[in-house]
């Protein structure tokens, strides 16, 4: 009899694990959801920190190489798409009050990045026109992953982007790499795949990049670009680079 109850109980103990495993943890786990009034004020902070100029790890003024604060912000951005577009009448106002320009256009990027459409040609024109370098990419990379068609224009400004990284790792040749350009020239590849095939953009690319500063001379130039892209793209992951 004893044993039997020990069973007993042992079996409902059991179940009662599953049930806790199964059910109750999964529907915590959709449940739970950030506080946004606990998140804003460190993705505040955060982001301020980023755009300080006295933070040595903003500054582009003595560095060829990526800096840290290009991934800091990144991960801000993330943290921002996560929280969803609750998060925009905060972020509005820190457009309409913020005196600092770096730190209001990264706030412009964050809101476009929201899928805020009052703000995603400003966030092209702070891709174009931004003194900051890191700001440039932020928005290249957001508007990237938007796929809108109405920053077409905005990237083909994109494509005379001044700031480089140099790329002499792992004992090759020396070279000079545009993420803004090289982000711009992905973008339109892929926004108007629909449209054109290829080799197509390329020569599109190519077209309306002599509408500002030349940069390629012929098509052939722009393909050994892409050439030199892909072996910056070869390098960093053979250095260990994301």
């Amino acid at each position: 009899m004893k044993q039997s109850s020990v069973r007993y109980l042992s079996m409902k103990s059991d179940h009662l694990i599953s049930v806790f495993l199964f059910v109750l943890v999964p529907w915590m786990v959709l449940k739970w959801k950030p506080s946004h009034s606990l998140a804003m004020p460190e993705i505040m902070a955060r982001l301020q920190h980023e755009c300080d100029p006295a933070n040595a790890e903003t500054d582009y003024s003595w560095s060829q190489m990526s800096l840290p604060t290009e991934k800091k912000r990144e991960a801000i951005l993330q943290d921002c798409r996560l929280l969803g577009p609750s998060l925009l009448p905060q972020i509005r106002d820190q457009i309409k009050t913020e005196k600092n320009d770096e730190l209001r256009g990264m706030w412009i990027v964050v809101a476009a990045a929201l899928h805020d459409a009052e703000y995603l040609e400003s966030a092209g024109q702070q891709m174009v026109w931004s003194s900051f370098p890191a700001l440039r990419i932020c928005a290249a990379k957001t508007l990237r992953r938007l796929r809108d068609r109405r920053s077409i224009d905005w990237f083909m400004g994109a494509l005379n982007d001044p700031h480089f990284l140099v790329n002499g790792h792992c004992g090759l040749q020396r070279e000079n790499f545009y993420p803004v350009r090289s982000i711009a020239e992905i973008a339109l590849k892929e926004i108007m795949a629909d449209q054109y095939p290829g080799d197509d953009v390329i020569k599109i690319v190519h077209q309306q990049s002599l509408k500002g500063t030349p940069r390629f001379k012929d098509v052939k130039d722009v393909q050994r670009h892409h050439e030199v892209l892909q072996r910056w793209t070869d390098a960093r992951r053979n250095c260990g680079g994301d």
